[in-house]
């Protein structure tokens, strides 16, 4: 699940990258927060997702709060959540699409990679509190 959404990540990162290169930003606000969405998120989420399998979790103090790994966490669950609903909306407003029919792999990718961004996050942060819980008890 981790692999596929790394791997939806970086491709909706390139394939948006290509289009701004190539047709250049969009003048209208609410499709610029969109693109900006569709650069921000995909990358927050790569680097969640890699540091949640390069970093196993450590026990921190009782009373300093939440880590950066977790805020960022949480950042990346709200921010995919965020983008699954402008990509839905994006993708029924344009709808018939004046492209034609090649827009529609695009569409299908911004509509997925926030699905399973989020399940892969989701199952990195469970796992990684059932981690920390079993190394608190066996360490305590």
């Amino acid at each position: 699940m981790r692999t596929a959404a790394l791997v939806c990540n970086v491709v909706l990162l390139a394939i948006t990258g290509l289009i701004i290169l190539t047709e250049g930003l969009p003048r209208e606000g609410r499709y610029l927060v969109l693109t900006l969405l569709m650069l921000l998120i995909p990358l927050l989420s790569l680097v969640v997702l890699v540091r949640q399998r390069a970093a196993p979790p450590r026990p921190s103090a009782e009373n300093a709060g939440p880590s950066a790994n977790t805020l960022a966490n949480r950042a990346a669950v709200m921010g995919n959540l965020l983008l699954f609903g402008a990509s839905c909306w994006a993708a029924v407003a344009q709808y018939p699409y004046p492209e034609g029919n090649s827009v529609i792999p695009f569409a299908v990718l911004a509509v997925c990679t926030p699905i399973l961004s989020l399940l892969a996050l989701l199952r990195g942060g469970r796992s990684a509190m059932r981690k920390l819980g079993e190394s608190a008890a066996g360490g305590g």
